[in-house]
Order: structure tokens, then sequence, then C-alpha cells
């Protein structure tokens, strides 16, 4: 009995004489580990029974302890932010925790130290009175929802503090602390920006329209947008786009939570109502800043138009408008709201128009012919 209580005695004393680490593991943290991937955030060992980590930024979802990194032995809980250890998956909510893990009484605290790290963005290119603040739900991932920019410099900065990060690249990139900063183009952007590993993007939102007189009205599982093409988060455009008697709005990123319609067809301002469309194949403009819509019916199908080119479209700087079969006598140019901006008679089949006296943005351009035929075509100002 003597030598059976020595060897036993033996066992226990070589067993608590092994290292014993423990980690946190599981979504709430770096994820479920994996043969080839462990994901423990590891815990001191305080040397009295109990494990702990201080300040550990963590986000909603299940976490468990286990020991050296493997399953063999594992504690969870059923509550959060403390109680009893079982083999549940502890429930945990998004914040920045003080851990103990305590195996002398069987149980596990998670205790609430402070606030996320609050990130704005600051620079030149910000169009606001104030600096746009991100919000997060786990103080790691951050997002703006949709804000104008200008041209110019941006970066990410700890809000009270110098601390700032950057890269020189966009629209997306890895920012570092101190980093360059970020040469921002000019549109609507949803940003988003991860704290920990820097990655950030400017992503330009979707634009799409639904209703009976395109796909139809959307469900759940059965989104119907026909989305429209952006290079700025202003203008959208959709061309060609054949439509129904029936009602449409359009929306963004495929989600009613933004939307727009209107009272007028085929063009007009935004407001909350459906726009009731006519049957016809048109080019659909959207514009966020001005708020307005236009659905334009491009049909040049007059023999005077048949040998007709514009380029390039869109422009910076000039467009030619060539007709070789019939001299264009006159151009008029009317900007989203109807309003002419522009006026010549070249008496011409070949015309240089200059854009550069022109905003930015997308304008109608009616053009009359020496034998009294007349069309209108779109043309776009970069």
């Amino acid at each position: 009995m003597k030598k059976f209580l020595l060897y036993t005695l033996f066992l226990c004393t070589a067993y608590f004489m092994q290292a014993q680490t423990v980690g946190i593991v599981g979504p709430a943290a770096n994820g479920w580990p994996s043969d080839g991937n462990p994901t423990d955030i590891m815990l001191t060992d305080n040397g009295d029974g109990t494990h702990s980590i201080d300040a550990l930024t963590l986000t909603t979802g299940p976490a468990k302890f286990r020991e050296n990194q493997d399953w063999a032995v594992s504690w969870g809980g059923d509550t959060f932010p403390s109680g009893p250890i079982t083999n549940g998956d502890i429930p945990v909510q998004a914040g920045v925790y003080d851990i103990v893990l305590d195996l002398n009484n069987n149980t596990y605290t998670f205790t609430d130290v402070g606030t996320f790290t609050q990130i704005e963005i600051v620079g030149s290119a910000i169009t606001g009175s104030s600096n746009p603040q991100m919000s997060t739900i786990d103080g790691v991932n951050y997002e703006l929802s949709v804000t104008q920019f200008g041209d110019g410099d941006l970066q990410f900065q700890e809000v009270g503090t110098s601390n700032v990060y950057g890269a020189n690249s966009f629209p997306s990139g890895t920012a570092t602390v101190g980093g360059m900063a970020i040469p921002a183009q000019a549109g609507f952007y949803e940003v988003s920006f991860n704290l920990n590993t820097g990655d950030f993007s400017f992503n330009i939102p979707d634009v799409g329209i639904v209703g009976p007189a395109a796909a139809g009205w959307p469900s759940d599982t059965n989104p119907t947008d026909i989305l429209m093409s952006s290079t700025d988060g202003d203008v959208y455009s959709l061309n060609n786009q054949t439509l129904t008697d029936g009602l449409l709005k359009f929306r963004q990123n495929l989600d009613w939570s933004v939307n727009w319609g209107g009272d007028t067809f085929p063009s007009g301002s935004f407001t909350s109502n459906d726009i009731n469309v006519t049957a016809g194949t048109y080019d659909i403009s959207f514009f966020r800043a001005n708020q307005t819509y236009t659905f334009t019916s491009l049909s040049i199908e007059d023999l005077a138009f048949n040998q007709f080119k514009l380029y390039p479209n869109p422009t910076k700087d000039v467009w030619v408008f060539d007709n070789p079969g019939t001299s264009i006598k006159s151009i008029q140019i009317f900007d989203a709201f109807g309003k002419s901006v522009l006026e010549i008679n070249p008496n011409s089949t070949q015309v240089n128009v200059s854009a550069q006296v022109l905003s930015q943005g997308l304008y109608l351009a009616k053009i009359g012919l020496v034998d009294g035929s007349e069309t209108t075509v779109k043309i776009i100002k970069q």
C-alpha cells in the first residue's frame, strides 16, 4: 500500500511539474483552432490556480479556454460575463476585458475595463465641417457609412491623440502607424478599417433599380436589383435598359434601408414615392449629390443620323460630334436639371465642343441638323 501511495504521489507531482499553459480560443478571440493553426491567446499562470489576461479585446461570439493548445482538457461556460465552468461555449459580448480563469473554484470572470479606441478620418479631402467618426462593435473593425470626400489626403486617427495610420494607396491598402497620407479621389464612399491589421478600403456603394417596371419588387431571398455603374459613387448610369409600364425605385446595396423614388417621369428630384415609368428603352442616370434622376430615350432612327459618332465620351477636355452625312446646324447642352448651359450653331459635319467650362457630371446634348432632323444624346464630363 505504501508503494502504491508513493507511486501515486510521484505521478501527481510529475503532472503538476509539467508546464501547463492555458489559452482562450473561439470566434470571440482569434477563431476556433485547427491542427495546423492553433489560435490560442495565452493567459498568464499566476501560480495560485488562476490564469488571467488584461485588457483583451474580444468580439461577439463563442469562446472557451483550453490547456496546452490542445482539446484534451478544456473549460467552457453557459453564462457571460461570469459563471461556473461547464462544457458549453461561453457567449461573449464584444468589449475589452480583464479575464480570470479560476481552477480552484472552477469559475471564470470577464471584467469590462474600458471603451473601444475611437477612430476618425482626417485630412484635406474632408468635405464636411467635422471629421467623420467611424463606428465599431468590437474595437477592431471600424466602418463609415456613405460619405462624400474630395480630392486630397486622408488618414485614420485615434480620437484625442496624435496617432495616425496611413498608406500611399487608394482605394484600398494596408495602413501603418505614422504612414503616408492616403491620396483620396473625389467621390462618395463606404469606408472600412481594421485597427489590428491596418487594412482599409474605400468602396463605392451599389445602386440599382427595382420594381415592376424592371425585374419586379425584391424579396429577402430574391433581390431583383438591376445594378447601375459608377466611378465616383455620385453619378450612376445604366444604358439601353428596357422597361415596361409600371413602378420603379432606386435603392442602395440591395437593401431597403436607403432608397429613392420620385413623382415625375422621365426626370425629376428624389422623393419617397414610386416613379411611374412609361414603357421603353432608356439610358438611366442617377445623381446622388443633386438628388435627381433622368430616363433618356436615345433612339437615333432617322437616316440623317445613321453615320453619327460622338467621341470621346466621357471626356475631360473635348467632345467630337461627327455626322458625315448631313451638317450639324446646332448643339444645345442641358444639365441634370434641364437648364441650358451651352448652345452653338456650327453648320459643319464635324464639331469640337469644349468640356472644360462644365462641371463634372452627366449632360444631355440636343443635336439639330440642317435638314431639320433632331436627336438627343447623353454626354459625361469627367
